[in-house]
Formats: structure tokens, sequence, C-alpha cells
């Protein structure tokens, strides 16, 4: 049997606080099989014609209902894993934008976010915070890169966001 290929884009999101501090957004999802692993970065698959970058707008908008975010630029990683669907091996690549959200206020649960055992669909917190969230060591890893990379090049200029 052939190996399937899927390939799945998404954002880090952040805002900077009043000392410069970021802090990020993860989300609670439906639709992740492991328990321990549901708290994750806005994402999802690729459609027909769509870069990337266009998938990741898509979804980050589609999951939060943010409106007023820029993508910083020069930041892009891609991690790559390997899992089963119905007895089938995928390899599966996801490449993740770091973007900084300028309105928190109109975020919004999609249904394929659910409130966990204590009642939250999503955290914004420091980089320390969030990394306890995360299950799997890749993404942790991009994480770390992501707020290192931020660190040495805070947003000056805003780039455009793909439907622009």
């Amino acid at each position: 049997m052939i190996p399937l290929n899927e390939r799945s884009a998404g954002v880090i999101p952040y805002w900077i606080d009043e000392g410069d501090r970021p802090h990020y957004l993860i989300l609670h999802s439906a639709t992740v099989r492991n328990p321990r692993a549901r708290w994750e970065f806005p994402k999802g698959g690729m459609e027909a014609g769509e870069s990337t970058r266009e998938t990741a707008a898509r979804e980050f908008r589609e999951e939060t209902n943010l409106d007023r975010w820029t993508f910083h630029e020069g930041f892009e990683r891609s991690l790559s894993y390997t899992y089963l669907r119905q007895g089938r091996k995928v390899y599966k690549t996801v490449s993740y934008y770091l973007v900084r959200v300028d309105d928190r206020e109109t975020l919004a649960r999609s249904p394929e976010h659910v409130p966990d055992v204590h009642g939250h669909w999503y955290h914004w917190d420091s980089f320390d915070e969030i990394l306890r969230y995360l299950f799997h060591a890749k993404i942790r890893q991009l994480f770390a890169e992501a707020d290192e990379w931020l660190a040495e090049n805070p947003l000056i200029k805003a780039g455009p966001r793909p439907d622009e």
C-alpha cells in the first residue's frame, strides 16, 4: 500500500504586552485523538490551489475569528511526522508562520475546538506556560525556535496579509 502525503499549515499567534513580552495563543482541539496532545496552534489542511501561507491565514481566521493580525515576515518553519490513518501510513508536513495579533477581542470558538476539563478552549500565555501544554517534541522545538527568532526579530513593519 502506497503511503499518503499530507500538507497542512498553521500559525503561532502572539501579542506583545507593555513590557515587550510576547504572549502566545494555543487552542484545545476536538479532533486530535491523543488527549495529551489536544493543545495546539491553529492549523489545518491545504485546499487545492492554496499556498501554505494562504492555508495558514484561512485556518487562523476560521479557527479564531480574529481579523486584525499580521504575518511576521521572515519566519516560516516546517515539521514532518508520520501517523496511521485506518491502517495506512501518512507522511504529514506542517508549515508554521508567526502572526502578530493586534486585536484579541474578536476571538471566537470554532466547532473544532472544545473546552478542556477546566472549561478552557484557548490560552494566551508566556512561552514557558504555553510550552507546558504542548505534547510533541517536534512542535515544542519549533515553538522554541519561533520564540528565539521573535526575540531577535521584533516586528517593525507590518507585512501584507495574503488577501490584501
